[in-house]
């Protein structure tokens, strides 16, 4: 004969064995349907290089300024130069990100910033490409992009996030609160306040 404590222990046994076998089928079962899944993977259309990103940037600012002159930034300074041949913006950064909100019908992005890069940088780009392919710039000096984030905190590693999402016209950024940033969509006139 066994114990009070045998049989509570026993008991305890065959319950845990039930529970892994369980478990054993749950990861068998996920196990089949992920290796029946087709990966997806991301076409050429799909892909954003920064590159594509840079290009479309200077031929927005062609558009506006036809003398302005590029050369591709290092990495101790930004993705790009611009200049117009008396003055010369080195630090910018350029930030691209595909939309993420498809199920809801309206284009977004999601954006890190280190908070260390806040003052490393005059010119920031912040570049979503929407379901069609098409990319939205939203273009802010440093004055702009620290009145945006008063609004925000940084997470554990220092970073503050973007989410900014086109809704009924409107550029806004829903990540702490509801920040209106619409006026730096398509502010090319930074650029040439800025030269």
């Amino acid at each position: 004969m066994h114990t009070e404590f045998e049989m509570k222990v026993l008991s305890m046994i065959g319950a845990l064995k039930n529970e892994v076998d369980s478990l054993k089928q749950e990861v068998a079962q996920l196990k089949e349907k992920l290796e029946n899944e087709d990966p997806k993977v991301e076409t050429e259309s799909e892909r954003m290089s920064i590159n594509d990103v840079r290009d479309h940037i200077k031929n927005q600012l062609i558009s506006h300024y036809p003398t302005l002159r590029f050369t591709n930034g290092n990495r101790s300074l930004g993705k790009l130069t611009i200049t117009n041949g008396r003055s010369i913006v080195e630090r910018i950064m350029i930030r691209a990100s595909k939309s993420f909100r498809e199920k809801d019908g309206y284009p977004s992005g999601w954006f890190t910033i280190h908070q260390d890069q806040l003052n490393q940088y005059d010119l920031y780009f912040l570049v979503v490409r929407d379901f069609k392919g098409e990319l939205h710039v939203l273009a802010m000096n440093q004055a702009d992009i620290n009145d945006w984030i008063r609004h925000k905190s940084t997470d554990s590693n220092g970073n503050y996030h973007f989410y900014v999402n086109l809704i009924q016209g409107r550029w806004v950024d829903d990540r702490e609160g509801e920040y209106d940033c619409s006026r730096f969509y398509n502010n090319w006139e930074v650029i040439g306040e800025m030269l």
